[in-house]
């Protein structure tokens, strides 16, 4: 077409010079619903520093944000 090139959104790819849509890389997704040009995600890491605490009638679970969301 007339459109110039452009670079693949983050963790994603093409197979060939030139294609028109790149594919998320292994591990990474791009949910139907999402454009093309959208970049691949993956899964959070787990979340950070978990403390449980018991008592006779409660769990109580706190936690720091996962490192990687």
């Amino acid at each position: 077409g007339d459109e110039g090139c452009v670079h693949c959104p983050i963790n994603s790819r093409t197979t060939s010079e030139g294609a028109t849509n790149c594919v998320c890389r292994n591990g990474y997704y791009r949910a139907d619903a999402d454009p093309l040009d959208m970049p691949c995600t993956t899964i959070p890491s787990a979340p950070q520093a978990v403390i449980s605490s018991v008592n006779e009638t409660s769990l109580m679970l706190e936690w720091s944000p996962p490192r990687d969301s």
